[in-house]
């Protein structure tokens, strides 16, 4: 269990004086930093635990080679006889294992590099090595006592050698090195990194928790700093297929999401690289090329890992592809999806039917929230309006400024495919105002995804095609635009739904729109489970906004933005760099996860052992099928780093007025927007407040750093850190002009705050929700499959359920998106677990505290405000509180935590 922020020591509060000569800045020159605080071991007791099933020793001597073997040495010649002899050091070593056998021997050699003394070559000197022996067995975290040699002629320790002689991997944590004779100071290393034996791994160099940019790296260490990035980019590494143990950091295209050797329909085009198709970079694999095409990447088999450098997985078991359910046409009546989640016929809790009937069979998920306390009001039209601000796609309303609303699509390609909503389908509903005066007063709102699903709209709704026909289920879509009116007391009403389609005898006619309007629906109609063509219309723009939400505002604007991020930090900033020390918990997983979605998720197809076709999960369950990635290749397009910072988006989208560099003065025009603020006087809300929190955490961390404009400037590894991200990263739009410019602190700022944000709290916003919505399908269908009837038809039940999501690709997102629940293991906003000794800054340090306690403060303020009645878009009719951005974490399927990265 990970403690809570409040919990969490901030990193060994101590007297921190200067690292070494000339290293860090505003430190004391006589002072060596001695912790006067160290949290324990979070997991000491496992240890022990472990130890009464298999017993072990350990024994620690100056290495002597195994038979056969010859030492492997890092350059550097050693240091002649010392004026000291050489004394063994204690410690701890906190390591973890994924071993199938019960006992297996491992031996671990060190060494201590030097940072103050330098051998011929300029590198530290290192010390004589010691081994490390011990019994292990199964997946578990162990703590061993260490013992290392050093003599007090070396000075200080700057870096540690590992090498791994056992015949398995060891993937360790933090290794600490207690204050004794010979060693003055305390040395941490938070190692997190995998060792493999050396046949795979020569060794592998861990540096000191202290932290300092290039230029301000002790020299002995500069060589070994320099070194490790040059292996990390691999460079003069063989052009191969990557494989598991290795290290390397490299940028591909979108390439390998086609298998065109299995099958024509499954070849896919390549994303990234071309004006046609931009797209940010991939981790290059090195996998060849297919056979039937030179310019795709072969994919790699299900039952196998896909590879990411080593160190971004903790684990080594494959992620199956799960067995999706063949297709099985529509449910017929929403209390058999009530059904699957242990509620009965009228979506009330089921416990008493099971106690009277043993047989009964137990709930196959959990109870998404959208039905858990009110059943029934995820139909009312308030409920749809407000999930617009409080659901899981929060970011896509826009304020109305003129009217009527026009596309930007070519007209030469496509026509007219401006809107056909008009002053008489809506003023009925305004509550007296007229359009100007609507306009005019931000009382006009859309959500708008007409130009997206437009171009690619005929291609969909001709889906299956011939060769996946039961793979893919039918298709039948609108391009959708929602216009909607805010209320007096902030709730929004839905004024018109506008559903279109290419013209059928050619796209460059223009559209044939139908526009539909609200009816007057009473309680008892809602009740009695009766529908309307206006459901209808509200299912088919939710699966047009689940649709964008999955492939656009979740993957591209979150997982895929930041994976060249994760790539070039890697690369260009070292362990020992402050930045890369900021942004390394935000990373945790990601390369991992990303590779799993275009494996398994993303993919169009693989064959399986038994010889069947393995469709990826999400061409089969979401509206675009095979166009998805391509579509969200076009939304790149129009992609803008700095518009993913939350102020400069609200005021974009036209719902928050102000300055983006203040954002405590944004006025918000719907003041209860649960995912921004609230613009009462300065009172702020959750988006916000998390927003800014973040952004004075970074603030006050690279001021520590960096005491001016010319420090970032000077900054060589932060500025090659910047142009990869730009040119490389992100090439395809390296040329845009809002880039930062990267030449003072305010950019460092900001692109730190975006990047963390994007990783931790806009992902738990906009992707961590969504069984708790989707999980109910009727709620938020994420494909349709049948014609819309006219305005003002009255269908049956069973007509809506068969016109949405069908039951199988239901059951397969259910399983997928329940996965999210139960996650383990999970590191929150603000935390840095104990054994990390992530810092011996001081200042770091409490700038970390002072960031957790006021994630604590916002945690409380964002439980006052769900429990304030006033604020009708927190729960809404649906009775289900907005918990999206709330930090901490309660057990149970509740959408609450802000986990540091993503790691789902």
């Amino acid at each position: 269990m990970q403690p809570l922020p409040s919990q969490i020591s901030p990193c060994c509060r101590a007297s921190h004086g200067p690292s070494f000569a000339g290293a860090g800045m505003a430190r004391s020159k006589a002072i060596w930093p001695i912790p006067t605080h160290r949290p324990a071991l979070v997991l000491a007791a496992a240890h022990s635990r472990r130890q009464k099933q298999q017993p072990s020793s350990n024994s620690l001597h100056q290495a002597t080679p195994a038979a056969g073997e010859k030492p492997h040495h890092l350059a550097g010649p050693k240091l002649g006889a010392s004026p000291t002899s050489t004394v063994y050091v204690g410690g701890k070593l906190l390591l973890q294992t994924f071993l199938d056998a019960p006992s297996n021997q491992l031996r671990l050699s060190f060494q201590l590099v030097s940072a103050t003394v330098a051998g011929g070559d300029g590198r530290g000197v290192r010390g004589e090595e010691a081994v490390l022996e011990a019994i292990l067995g199964g997946c578990e975290e162990t703590e061993l006592e260490v013992k290392l040699a050093w003599r007090e002629a070396l000075g200080a320790p700057g870096a540690v050698v590992v090498k791994n002689h056992s015949d398995f991997p060891v993937y360790l944590k933090v290794l600490t090195c207690s204050a004794a004779a010979g060693l003055r100071v305390a040395v941490d290393f938070a190692c997190n990194g995998w060792v493999y034996p050396v046949g795979k791994h020569p060794y592998r160099l861990f540096f000191t928790n202290d932290a300092y940019v290039k230029e301000n790296t002790p020299r002995p260490l500069l060589g070994y700093r320099e070194d490790e990035l040059a292996l990390l980019r691999g460079e003069g590494a063989d052009e191969r297929a990557f494989q598991e143990w290795d290290r390397v950091y490299d940028y591909a295209l979108y390439n390998d999401l086609g298998n065109p050797d299995l099958r024509r329909d499954l070849a896919r085009p390549t994303l990234g690289g071309s004006w046609e198709y931009p797209y940010p970079r991939r981790t290059k694999t090195g996998r060849p090329p297919t056979r039937t095409d030179p310019h795709t990447e072969t994919r790699v088999p299900l039952d196998q890992q896909i590879y990411v450098p080593c160190d971004e997985r903790v684990g080594t078991d494959v992620i199956a592809a799960p067995s999706l359910p063949n297709l099985g046409g529509h449910f017929k009546s929403i209390a058999e999806i009530y059904s699957l989640v242990g509620l009965d016929d009228v979506g009330r809790l089921a416990k008493a039917k099971q106690v009277i009937n043993s047989r009964a069979a137990a709930p196959k998920f959990p109870v998404p929230q959208v039905i858990s306390v009110n059943p029934i009001s995820w139909r009312r039209d308030e409920e749809f309006a407000r999930q617009m601000l409080a659901g899981t796609n929060p970011v896509c309303i826009k304020r109305v400024t003129k009217f009527p609303l026009t596309s930007d699509l070519d007209r030469t390609a496509y026509g007219d495919q401006d809107s056909k909503i008009t002053e008489g389908h809506i003023e009925k509903n305004m509550s007296g105002m007229t359009l100007q005066q609507a306009l005019e007063d931000g009382r006009l709102f859309v959500v708008d995804h007409h130009d997206w699903v437009m171009p690619y709209l005929k291609r969909i709704n001709e889906l299956p095609g011939e060769e996946e026909i039961g793979e893919i289920s039918p298709r039948k879509a609108y391009a959708a635009r929602t216009l909607l009116f805010l209320n007096n007391d902030s709730t929004l009403r839905p004024l018109a739904i506008e559903l279109s389609s290419p013209h059928q005898d050619d796209e460059q006619l223009g559209s044939v729109t139908t526009v539909y309007t609200p009816p007057d629906t009473s309680d008892d109609i809602l009740s009695a489970n009766k529908f309307t063509a206006w459901d209808l219309a509200k299912a088919h723009a939710t699966a047009n906004d689940t649709s964008k939400n999955n492939f656009v505002i979740h993957w591209l604007n979150v997982h895929a933005t930041m994976e060249p991020l994760v790539i070039a930090t890697n690369r260009q900033l070292s362990v020992l760099h402050p930045v890369h020390k900021l942004l390394k918990p935000h990373f945790r997983n990601t390369l991992h996860v990303n590779a799993v979605a275009r494996q398994i998720i993303f993919g169009s197809g693989d064959r399986r052992k038994n010889d069947d076709i393995f469709r990826g999960i999400q061409e089969v369950t979401y509206l675009p099928s095979k166009y998805a990635m391509e579509m969200s290749s076009k939304a790149y397009t129009n992609w803008n780093f700095t518009e993913l910072a939350l102020p400069a988006d609200l005021i974009k989208r036209g719902v928050a007025k102000g300055d983006p560099n203040n954002p405590e003065k944004l006025e918000l025009l719907i003041k209860d927007y649960p995912f921004a603020v609230l613009a009462l006087i300065t009172l702020i809300m959750d988006g916000l407040e998390i927003w800014m929190a973040i952004k004075k955490w970074v603030a006050d961390y690279c001021a520590i750093y960096y005491l001016n404009d010319g420090a970032v400037t000077s900054d060589s590894e932060l500025q090659a850190w910047w142009r990869e991200v730009r040119h490389v990263g992100h090439g395809d739009l390296q040329d845009a002009h809002w880039w930062p410019a990267m030449d003072c602190l305010a950019d460092l700022v900001e692109a730190c705050t975006i990047i963390i944000w994007l990783g931790s709290a806009f992902h738990a916003a906009v992707g961590l929700g969504q069984y708790g919505y989707q999980g109910f399908v009727p709620n938020s269908p994420t494909l349709t499959s049948r014609p819309m009837p006219e305005a003002g038809a009255v269908v049956t039940e069973a007509e809506f359920l068969g016109s949405i999501t069908p039951r199988n690709e239901t059951l397969a997102l259910m399983g997928m998106a329940a996965k999210s629940l139960a996650r383990t293991g999970e590191v929150f906003l603000g935390q840095r677990p104990e054994s990390e000794l992530w810092t011996i800054e001081q200042r770091a340090a409490e700038a970390l505290a002072r960031f957790q306690e006021r994630l604590e403060v916002v945690a409380g303020k964002i439980q006052r405000r769900n429990a304030d009645p006033t604020l009708k878009n927190r729960a809404g009719p649906v009775e289900v509180p907005y918990n999206m951005l709330t930090p901490t974490r309660e057990p149970g399927p509740v959408a609450r935590g802000i986990p540091n990265s993503i790691t789902n």
